[in-house]
């Protein structure tokens, strides 16, 4: 056998220049280095004047004089952006506008990208984590066969010259050139925007090629995966692909798919790697290949701020550095970035599982939670209950959401989750009650509104038709790439929607 000196090399080189080790004292050393380099960085740009960071000289007067900020802030200096203005948010290039889901709000935003944060935030995140797979892996071959990579699209190119696209189509585009070889399908296919045509194109691609990893949102790599059994029929993943190592995935929550990831790869000991990539920047990987616990990287070019959901709720905003943080608290993660977004609140909900290395896992969104009975319902409980109740009875959710039925003068409240399944349960009224005792049991103040019937009768199970959600997402213009369905709307809208297509396919 020769010796594979390709992967030696690449083992080599990962472990010298992106060890993942990141103590509790290493890390708190780089987040102050970063703070104070993004601060510098930037009070020369419009923004920086405006919230005049010439004037901070270190964390407390960061956190006295600047404001906790949401999108909404930044509108107006996108908009000098889009216009072809420079040195507005960053002293860098903008080269290219990062385009958000919007599923949650129905309004996609325009996140700033330069090339500095796709190298040094993105793409350093990403050999990150090939880093950690290789290290607990030792049988990591990844440059002997091709990568999967299903990212989202590009959209538009803006008369200022700046590219509107998906983060992940934008990461495809700077991966080195050195790599792009190991990867399938081409870059051309990889960053359309039309889905479907995309789908189409990649399985006529991947189905011939040795593809040794996987990597992407899951909804939609099962997209893929589905297209290519109608195509080119198999049993198991591994019968088509035998060197096939890892799945990288990132962009919802992995549990609910997991069952049917394993059913569909059919090979024991398969390496499952989460990653928590978003629009705004790379932040965590998983801690190791046995461990769902995602490890912050807190030297990554971003700088991480916390509030307790608790008092985020109430309007609340004094938040926390990284060496303040406790266990087992949620907080509401903020970051400062060197594309210009300061202490921005990206929506998600994380709470710590261990403060060295700082390891965390999210539990939610500040926007997808259901408080419609004072019940504060997080999407960890929800994702929780599901899973012990599929495991219980042995059947596999695809797609799901959750929504409030209010309160009235004729009926108590009650949760409704509107579910398609890949595998339905035999009996669903057994399913309600099931899921609903351990809803319960992940969540003591859910139990105390249905102790007796209080305030909220058993939950309601909707089961959809198959393609339910991918109808919805056509009709909101959101397939593909980013776009994700939200888990918890505390509202009735997105349900009633989903009802209504529902009925249609009843007709």
């Amino acid at each position: 056998m020769t010796f594979d000196w390709k992967n030696f090399i690449f083992r080599i080189y990962l472990k010298l220049a992106f060890p993942p080790d990141f103590t509790a004292k290493k890390s708190i050393h780089h987040q102050q280095k970063i703070l104070k380099k993004i601060l510098s960085q930037l009070s020369s740009t419009e923004l920086g004047r405006d919230l005049k960071f010439n004037k901070v000289k270190s964390y407390k007067d960061f956190r006295m004089s600047v404001p906790v900020t949401q999108y909404e802030f930044y509108e107006t200096y996108i908009e000098k952006i889009k216009s072809g203005q420079q040195k507005v948010m960053t002293d860098k290039r903008v080269k290219w506008f990062a385009k958000t889901a919007g599923t949650t709000s129905g309004k996609s935003k325009l996140v700033p990208i330069t090339k500095q944060i796709m190298q040094q935030c993105h793409v350093r995140g990403t050999f990150f984590a090939l880093s950690k797979t290789h290290q607990k892996d030792k049988s990591m071959r990844l440059l002997s066969h091709k990568n999967l990579l299903i990212p989202g699209g590009i959209y538009d190119t803006l008369d200022s010259g700046v590219t509107v696209a998906d983060v992940s189509a934008i990461i495809s585009l700077n991966i080195p050139y050195i790599y792009r070889g190991y990867y399938t399908p081409d870059i051309h296919v990889q960053t359309f925007s039309k889905w479907e045509e995309k789908i189409a194109n990649a399985v006529k691609q991947i189905s011939k090629k040795d593809v040794g990893t996987m990597s992407g949102v899951p909804t939609w790599i099962l997209s893929v995966m589905q297209k290519m059994k109608e195509e080119y029929p198999f049993e198991k993943l591994t019968d088509v692909w035998k060197n096939l190592q890892v799945y990288y995935h990132g962009g919802v929550s992995f549990e609910p798919y997991r069952k049917q990831f394993e059913e569909l790869v059919g090979k024991d000991g398969f390496n499952f790697f989460e990653v928590y990539n978003a629009t705004e920047g790379f932040f965590a990987i998983q801690e190791n290949l046995k461990s769902s616990n995602l490890l912050l990287l807190t030297d990554n070019y971003i700088f991480y701020e916390f509030i307790p959901l608790e008092k985020y709720s109430t309007g609340d905003r004094n938040a926390l550095e990284l060496s303040e943080v406790k266990m087992d608290v949620p907080y509401v993660i903020l970051i400062t970035a060197p594309n210009g977004l300061i202490r921005y609140v990206i929506g998600d909900v994380v709470t710590f599982q261990s403060l060295d290395p700082f390891t965390f896992k999210i539990t939610g969104r500040t926007q997808e939670y259901i408080n419609a009975f004072g019940e504060d319902l997080l999407l960890s409980n929800v994702q929780n209950a599901l899973m012990k109740t599929n495991q219980t009875l042995d059947c596999t959710v695809s797609d799901y959401t959750v929504a409030p039925l209010y309160i009235s003068i004729e009926e108590k409240g009650r949760m409704q989750f509107a579910i398609e399944f890949a595998k339905r349960p035999s009996n669903i009224s057994e399913y309600e009650k099931l899921l609903d005792e351990n809803l319960q049991q992940e969540n003591s103040n859910y139990k105390q509104k249905r102790t007796n019937n209080l305030a909220l009768t058993s939950l309601e199970v909707i089961v959809l038709p198959k393609g339910t959600f991918y109808k919805w997402l056509s009709s909101k213009n959101k397939l593909g790439g980013q776009n994700k369905v939200p888990r918890l709307v505390n509202g009735r809208n997105m349900i009633e929607e989903i009802l209504t297509i529902k009925s249609s396919a009843q007709l």
